[in-house]
This record gives structure tokens, sequence and C-alpha cells, in this order.
């Protein structure tokens, strides 16, 4: 689409070959106000304004915020189906990079708040132009408000919304600067990542390069599974004391695997490789704090294992050993009432959309696999082929954190086997899973989690430069508790070479992870 009369750009660039990476130059004023009103695909910039550096943010969905470039901000509007309203924020900084960076969300939204400006203000501080999205409805409690009744809204969130925000960032972007990105980044982590996943298999054209972070990809098996953690810790028959015993299972599992990676440093680097059955750990006698009775015993072994049909078919994998020991980890996710919340919000509006379901009459051998038939093809990322996007010179980074509650590693793992197994060899041209030893959901806890995969990501794109291993960092304290840590592209982990700095990442190397029984 061409640009709107009058919209003017300044080229400070000796020359615009295709994927020269240079800086342009502030554009007239006019160039960002005369976006408003300019038609897009299924929608309209609603208005465009210039923002300066520390200026708070008036009008539009990220108002109140406070941007941290001079910058101009479209806010566009899209209706591409009745009952489908969404808003999306294009973020563009007087000195561009030429690249478009988009952002996922989180739990049930889109991210695009004044609270989630502060990815868009990363972004456009280092150049990029940003956009996010509400993917059709504003971050409000519960999902009555957007869900009940209106199945379009249900679609924006599970793959639309996304999309279109993409291809219409794509058009304000040219008539912002009078030229096109030179090339497309996405980064989501949760949600976000399952919104990744649904860009490269749903739209492979969106975008360049994307990373993805602990992907919610298979939205209701999490929320089924959060249902199955409480019945298994809090339920009848449960162990309601299993919180208190957990740095108990945790001392337990680090005694006998912490060293499988030739350091004792309080971190598993592969989990898959302990074996650890919580009856280890039974009372042989009384109950005590020193031991597991049989109901906890059972509950964590549910947990573990995840939740299962009758039939003894799998629905989702738990989380790894080693995840319990992270504070506030399980707490917040398995051992806490909030879980079946979560569970029921989503069974009673996203599957049956009946304000009078309740989750006491939940059934898994009856009710899942209804949700399967009904919901799962709208927001679950399950498709392994991510041949249209990497085909195109796509490249996707994933990363998990060993210790994630609720997306299990396994679950991340198994979806990167089934994607090397669908492209075969090209694989290893197109696509990385980095595993991160303590690390809980999306970031912390005690390894080394400080990491940015954006320059990695962008040397695969455009100077087809493929990641190795990566250095991750664990910042330092008064303590001195500080350090660094290679990040290996899976099935590698790292192994202490023996000699070094325990501290270092150069006295790890990696090496190739044994197969899984």
């Amino acid at each position: 689409m061409m640009a709107k009369p009058g919209i003017r750009t300044l080229i400070i660039c000796a020359s615009l070959v295709a994927g020269a990476s240079c800086a342009i130059g502030a554009p007239t004023p006019d160039a960002c106000t005369a976006l408003g009103g300019l038609k897009v695909e299924a929608g309209t910039v609603e208005g465009a304004e210039r923002f300066s550096a520390g200026e708070v943010i008036k009008g539009g969905e990220t108002e109140g915020a406070t941007a941290a470039a001079d910058m101009c901000r479209a806010r566009v509007r899209l209706q591409p189906v009745a009952g489908s309203d969404i808003k999306v924020e294009v973020w563009m900084p007087e000195t561009w990079n030429g690249r478009m960076q988009g952002f996922g969300g989180a739990g049930f939204d889109g991210g695009l708040s004044p609270g989630g400006a502060a990815t868009l203000n990363r972004a456009v501080v280092q150049g990029y132009a940003a956009v996010q999205t509400d993917v059709g409805h504003k971050a409000v409690p519960g999902l009555a408000p957007w869900v009940h009744k209106q199945p379009e809204k249900v679609i924006d969130f599970g793959h639309r919304g996304n999309h279109l925000a993409a291809v219409v960032a794509k058009e304000v972007i040219a008539a912002r600067y009078g030229r096109p990105s030179t090339h497309a980044y996405f980064l989501g982590c949760s949600n976000g990542g399952r919104e990744g996943l649904m860009e490269v298999t749903r739209y492979p054209s969106d975008y360049d390069g994307v990373i993805v972070g602990a992907p919610a990809r298979r939205y209701l098996e999490i929320l089924t599974k959060l249902i199955w953690n409480y019945d298994a810790v809090l339920g009848p028959g449960g162990a309601p004391q299993l919180d208190d015993k957990l740095g108990l299972v945790h001392r337990a599992i680090m005694r006998k695997c912490d060293a499988l990676d030739g350091v004792t440093d309080g971190l598993l680097e592969n989990p898959q490789a302990c074996r650890f059955d919580p009856a280890e750990l039974k009372c042989r006698g009384e109950a005590s704090s020193t031991c597991l009775t049989g109901a906890e015993v059972s509950a964590l072994r549910k947990v573990y294992d995840g939740p299962r049909l009758s039939s003894g078919q799998s629905v989702m994998t738990g989380p790894a050993l080693g995840s319990e020991g992270l504070k506030d980890n399980w707490s917040a996710w398995i051992t806490t009432p909030q879980t079946r919340a979560y569970g029921q919000e989503f069974y009673r509006w996203m599957v049956f959309d009946d304000p009078a379901w309740n989750v006491e009459s939940f059934q898994l051998d009856r009710d899942y696999p209804l949700a399967l038939r009904k919901i799962a093809p709208v927001v679950n990322a399950t498709s392994a082929d991510v041949g249209a996007f990497t085909r195109r010179g796509g490249k996707l980074i994933i990363y998990q954190g060993w210790d994630d509650p609720v997306i299990s590693a396994a679950e991340t793992i198994g979806y990167v086997d089934e994607v090397r197994k669908t492209l075969g060899p090209s694989a290893e041209k197109s696509v990385r899973l980095y595993m991160v030893p303590g690390m809980g959901h999306c970031a912390g806890g005690p390894g080394a989690t400080e990491f940015d995969l954006q320059p990695a990501l962008e040397k695969w794109v455009e100077e087809g430069q493929p990641p190795g291993h990566l250095v991750a960092t664990k910042a330092d304290s008064p303590e001195g508790t500080g350090f660094t840590r290679p990040l290996c592209p899976w099935p590698q982990t790292a192994h202490y070479d023996g000699k070094g700095s325990k501290r270092s990442a150069s006295s790890f190397r990696c090496k190739a992870a044994p197969p899984r029984n």
C-alpha cells in the first residue's frame, strides 16, 4: 500500500541495498501525524502522535506509560469480521534500525497495556519499530467479558490477532519511513510463546525470525493439568501439607543427581538423567517432617507424571525433577488452590461457555476429549510442521527453563523432537532449542538465567551464522553468588571440565545428553 500524500522521509544511509543495516534519520513530524486515517488490512489507523523521550503517553491502550525514546506511536483498530475488534499499536523510533519487532502476550491477554509498554520501550530504545496487540480484548479479570457468546474474539486470541498485527504493522512502518522493514522478528514467552508458534506454523510469512520461550502451545492441556494438580495435592485423599515437604524432596534429589554434570553446584543440567522415586522418602514408621506419607508419595507421583486418562494415556507431562526446590515455584502453580480456579475459568467459558458450570463436576475422561474437539483447534499450537516458515529462510529459537512448574521441560523437548522428525536433516539449519538449568517460568531461579537471544537470531537470519553455545549470566550480589554458564543447543548439556573455576562458563563443555529412556 502506498504512503499517504505528504508523508516524507529523510533517509540517512549511503545505499538501500536489500538487507543492509542502516539507521534512518528522523522523518518530518508530518510523516507521523499524517498516518492518521490510513487504511490498512481489516482496519484503519485511528491516530498517530509523536512523543519525546520521558513524555507520558496520552490516549490509546498504553496511556500512562512513559516513552523511553523519541518516537511516533500509531494506534490501529482492526475489525476483520463482525464480533472482532482488535487494537494494535506500532511504536516507531525516530532513529530506526530498519527492523520490525513483534511481541507476544501472557496469560489470557495479548500484552498491549500500559504495563506491557515496557517491552515496546526496550525495543524502540534499540532502534526497532515495535508492535503489540490486545488480540481483541482488554486485560480484565476473568474470561466471561470477552469469551461468553463471542467466538470471534476467541479466534482473535487464538491466532488471528497477532497475525493481523504483523500484517498491518508492516504497512504502517512502510508508510512512516518510506520503505519496508528489512527483517521482522517476534519474541514471546508462555502464552506469547504459543503465539509465536502460531505465527510460525499458521502464518509463516509474517516473521523472519522467532524467539519462543516456554511455549504454552498446548493451552488446553495446561489448564487441564492445573485441575489435575489441585486434585492430586488438595483434593480428597490428597496431601495438603505437601508444600512443607518440598525442601525435603529437593534435597534428596540433589544428593542423588547434582553431580551428574561433574560439579556439585545446586543445579541439574539435565534432570532427565536423574532417577528418583518419591517412595524413597516414604515413612517407615510414624509420619514426620523427615519423611513422606503414603498420600504425599502418591501426590508427588501424580504431579511429576502429569494427568492421565483412565486408559493410561498421558494428557501432558508434569514438571521436571528439581523444580520443586525453587522458592515460590510449586506454591504458585501446583500446591495452591488457585490452580483449580484457573482451570474452572477456562473450562467454564472456553469449553462449555456456561456460567453455571463448576469444576466440581469435572471428569477428565469425559470433559477433556470434548474440549480437545471444541477448543484445541483454535488455541493449541500443536503443529510441528514449520516447513513453510523454514523454506523461506525463517529461523526459530526456543528456550525453556528446566525448573518451570507449569510448562514442562519434557513437553517442550518433545515438541522440538517432533519438529526435527518432520523437517529431517534440514532442522539443524533452522531450529534451535536451549534448555536453561535452574530457570523457572520464563525467567528467574538459581541458575544463570540472564541471556539475550536476539543477537544470535539476527546473525542467523541476516548473515547465515547458526548459533552454537551461548553464555548466560547469574548477576553478582554482595555475597558473591554471580556466575556464568554455557547455554548448550539441545540435546547438548554443559559439563564441568574438572579444572577451571566453577563460576565461569569457560570451565564447562557442551556434550550430547544421553538418550532418554
